[in-house]
């Protein structure tokens, strides 16, 4: 009698592949608002939150530095940008002409199963507010509503550009996690979704415009204070390991 052949182990992904997926998932942790500014990432905790050895960790953050995304001190290692009132600023002010050309074009060229799929979003954010222990998926849940805008925009050179500003501005946003802002920004959703439905791509301009410009001003007093952190915390101190 044959004896069955012994169950074959499942092979690893390709080196390439685990970095490029580590890379992904650390990337859109960067543009959720998952880090907070002048953070230190240190290589072995990322690599347990992903379950991944350290070796991928560090070539994504390598990557991400080159993409400006990060900084790699030569004394404290690879950090979150600091929040300043000028970089702030400065960012702000290209979202507000980029973000807002990617939804005015939008506007002419969004179906109406992207609409109905960016009004669920956004209810899920409005129940979010009412139910503020799942605040965690807030901003997630926000960048999708945004990036399914700018994706109808049906500019492949744009939504790159996009996404490069968001890697900078997506620890900011976490200010807008908290109590206090939860759910601000939500009229200018509802005034986005009205221009989209309407096909008024400067009505669909002036809400996004108006949605980042707000938030801007809920961070720029937060970079302000100087020595507190978006959360309104002091700053955690660094840990020695890496």
């Amino acid at each position: 009698m044959k004896m069955p052949s012994p169950a074959r182990k499942p092979k690893k992904p390709p080196h390439g592949t685990t970095h490029s997926h580590i890379y992904g998932r650390l990337r859109s942790a960067l543009m959720n608002g998952d880090f907070l500014p002048a953070q230190r990432l240190v290589v072995r905790d990322l690599a347990e939150r992903f379950n991944t050895s350290p070796m991928p960790v560090r070539e994504a953050l390598r990557r991400l530095v080159s993409e400006e995304a990060l900084i790699d001190h030569p004394n404290r290692g690879v950090l979150i940008p600091e929040a300043t009132v000028e970089v702030i600023s400065d960012l702000v002010r290209v979202r507000c002409s980029i973000e807002g050309s990617a939804a005015e074009w939008a506007a002419t060229t969004i179906t109406t199963d992207e609409i109905a799929e960016a009004e669920a979003i956004n209810a899920r954010m409005q129940a979010i507010v009412s139910h503020p222990d799942e605040r965690q998926d807030y901003l997630a849940l926000n960048r999708q509503f945004h990036f399914l805008i700018y994706r109808a925009s049906r500019s492949p050179v744009l939504l790159p550009i996009i996404e490069r500003l968001w890697l900078r501005a997506g620890p900011w946003l976490n200010i807008m996690r908290l109590g206090a802002t939860l759910g601000l920004g939500l009229d200018h959703h509802a005034e986005i979704l009205d221009a989209l439905h309407k096909g008024d791509g400067q009505k669909a301009r002036r809400a996004i415009v108006a949605d980042i410009s707000d938030a801007a001003d809920i961070m720029l007093r937060a970079a302000s204070r100087g020595s507190m952190d978006l959360n309104g915390k002091p700053p955690p101190q660094d840990r020695k390991r890496r």
